[in-house]
């Protein structure tokens, strides 16, 4: 999971979001680098086992390097968090959950982004709070233009809501628009304990990983 900065994008949809309106995407900057990094290397222990005893070590090799590549996909480039007009949804590894506005009764960056409701806490993978070396190197420029909801009594900011860290960058995304929401009087207030969370689990995923296990036990085995 990375700490480093976050990229945005507008989108004209997305999978559990608002159809045909627009969505703003938060993930990782170091996505791609992780992901590609880790395929690299992935690449090179399945070539060196080519080399090594040929195709017999190709073929023992190839299912643990395909399934330690589609996690490194899953862990690292498919993690996000939606922002769209009737719900954020929250893309982790292996589950995705959607919290409309209406569930949603606080923003947590305490440890990495979670949106709190009455009866669940969704944290997102996408987005870590930041380390606490963060809190020595913030300048004046991290603070400015906050929503009001980043501040507590005393005008203090978490170090997890400071911009330029994930968990900073992702909450001001959400707080900005749902401060917009309540001021515009367009979210239904006091529903919140019974407006449904959604979540489901990839299965996709979870049965390509076992069949990646099954192929690498197997070919052992040969």
């Amino acid at each position: 999971m990375s700490s480093g900065r976050g990229a945005s994008s507008q989108d004209g949809n997305a999978d559990g979001g608002a159809r045909g309106a627009g969505v703003t995407s938060f993930w990782p900057r170091s996505s791609p680098w992780l992901t590609g990094a880790s395929w690299v290397l992935l690449a090179g222990v399945t070539a060196s086992q080519w080399q090594q005893h040929g195709l017999g070590g190709l073929l023992r090799a190839a299912p643990w390097a395909l399934g330690a590549g589609y996690l490194a996909w899953l862990v690292f480039w498919r993690p996000r968090v939606r922002v769209a007009e009737d719900a954020v949804v929250v893309v982790n590894p292996f589950r995705t959950v959607r919290v409309p506005w209406a569930a949603l009764v606080d923003v947590s960056t305490q440890y990495a982004l979670t949106l709190v409701t009455p009866h669940v806490r969704v944290r997102a993978w996408a987005a870590p709070g930041p380390g606490r070396h963060k809190a020595f190197t913030a300048g004046p420029d991290e603070l400015r233009g906050l929503p009001s909801t980043s501040f507590d009594s005393q005008r203090s900011v978490r170090i997890g809501d400071l911009r330029g860290s994930a968990s900073g960058t992702a909450g001001e995304l959400i707080r900005g628009h749902w401060q917009h929401l309540v001021e515009t009087e367009a979210l239904e207030l006091g529903v919140a304990d019974t407006t449904p969370v959604e979540s489901s689990w990839d299965r996709t995923a979870l049965a390509v990983l076992a069949a990646c296990v099954v192929l690498g036990v197997a070919a052992q085995l040969v």
